[in-house]
C-alpha cells in the first residue's frame, strides 16, 4: 500500500516542480528526498493503526518544509476527496440521483477565482479571475503554475506578468478604506467575498463572452456567489469546492491575487517608511500597536482591516 502511496506522491511532487527520489524502506514505513531548486530534505511515509501519517521532521529548510506540508495535505485531501465523489457517485447510479450525470473532473474552458488578503491583518483584500481553456492550461502547467500557498513570493513575482499576458483576467482590490467601509455595513467577510468573485467573474466574461463554467474555492455557503451573480444577472455555471487551488485557473488566480497583494504591501510600506508584516502573528500585532501608537486610529484603518481581534488587542495593549 506504501509503495502505490509513494507513487501517487512522486507524481504529485514532480507536478510541483520537486525532483523526488527513489524510496527505501525503513521500520515501519518509507522514505525519499525531496529536492527544490536550492533545497533537499527526507519525507517519510508510515502506515499503522491510526492510518498513514508523513514525517517532515528531517525536512530541515522552513520554507521547504512549509511548501511540502502544504502540498500535501492539498494532495492528501484531494485523494480523499476523490474517494468520496466515487463513492457518491456509484451511490447516485444506484438511486438515480442526477449526480451520476455530472462529471467528476473540472471543464477544460472555464475562469478561476480567488483571493488574497484574506487572512492577513494589513494589506487589502484582492480578488483575481482567469480564463482558461486547454491549451492555456498545458502552458499554465509548464510554467510551474500552483497554489500561490505553494509558490515563494520571488516566484510568483516572475510568474505574474506572463499569466496576465496569456490570459483574459480581472483583479479586484479593495483597499483597507473601502473595504473597511464595506465590512462596516455588511458585517459578514463571506458576503464580500461573494460579491468580489462575482464582480472579477463579470469581468472576464466581458473578455470571454462564451465561457460558460466558473470555479472557486468553497469558502462559504454554496449560494453566496451565486446570489451575487443573479443580483448581476450573470448567467454562468458555477462550481464551488474545497482545494479547488489544484485547478490551474484558480491556481493562476491566486498567483494574480497574491501578487498584487505583494505590491500594495510594498506601496504601503514605502508610503509610511514603516513594515507591514504578512498574517496575523505576534509579529504583526507589535508592529500594529507601534504604528496605531504613532499615527493613530484613522491611519490605521488605511493599512489594516479593522475588524479583526488585533485591533481591540492592540488598542488594549496601548490604553486606547
Amino acid at each position: 500500500m506504501l509503495n502505490n502511496i509513494y507513487a501517487d506522491i512522486k507524481k504529485y511532487l514532480l507536478d510541483q516542480g520537486f525532483k523526488v527520489n527513489p524510496a527505501r524502506e525503513i521500520h515501519y514505513g518509507l522514505q525519499f528526498m525531496v529536492f527544490s531548486d536550492l533545497e533537499s530534505g527526507i519525507v517519510r511515509l508510515f502506515n499503522g493503526k491510526k492510518g498513514l501519517r508523513v514525517d517532515l521532521s528531517q525536512v530541515k529548510d522552513e520554507t521547504l518544509q512549509r511548501q511540502l506540508k502544504i502540498g500535501l495535505e492539498v494532495f492528501l485531501s484531494e485523494k480523499d476527496s476523490l474517494i468520496k465523489l466515487k463513492e457518491q457517485a456509484r451511490e447516485s447510479q444506484k438511486t438515480g440521483d442526477r449526480f451520476a450525470k455530472e462529471s467528476l473532473s473540472d471543464p477544460d474552458v472555464l475562469i478561476g477565482v480567488d483571493e488574497s488578503g484574506k487572512g492577513d491583518y494589513f494589506g487589502p483584500l484582492v480578488i483575481a479571475g482567469v480564463y482558461v481553456d486547454a491549451a492555456l492550461s498545458k502552458t499554465l502547467k509548464a510554467m510551474g503554475v500552483a497554489d500561490s500557498k505553494l509558490l515563494s513570493d520571488a516566484v510568483m513575482r516572475e510568474m505574474a506578468p506572463k499569466i496576465r499576458e496569456l490570459c483574459p483576467h480581472s483583479v479586484v482590490i479593495l483597499n483597507n478604506p473601502t473595504y473597511n467601509d464595506i465590512y462596516q455595513k455588511i458585517q459578514n467577510l463571506n458576503v464580500v467575498l461573494a460579491w468580489g468573485h462575482a464582480r472579477v467573474i463579470e469581468n472576464v466574461l466581458e473578455q470571454v463572452p462564451t465561457c460558460a463554467h466558473a470555479l472557486s474555492d468553497k469558502f462559504g455557503p454554496d449560494h453566496l456567489i451565486r446570489d451575487a451573480l443573479r443580483k448581476k444577472e450573470i448567467k454562468i455555471t458555477l462550481f464551488q469546492r474545497t482545494k479547488a487551488e489544484s485547478n490551474v485557473a484558480v491556481a493562476a488566480a491566486s498567483v494574480l491575487a497574491r501578487d498584487m497583494f505583494l505590491e500594495y504591501i510594498d506601496t504601503l510600506e514605502k508610503r509610511y517608511d514603516h513594515p507591514f508584516p504578512k498574517g496575523c502573528s505576534d509579529a504583526v500585532l507589535k508592529t500594529a500597536a507601534r504604528f496605531l501608537k504613532k499615527n493613530g486610529r484613522t491611519e490605521l484603518g488605511e493599512v489594516a482591516k479593522l475588524h479583526f481581534k488585533v485591533t481591540q488587542q492592540i488598542e488594549k495593549l496601548i490604553g486606547l
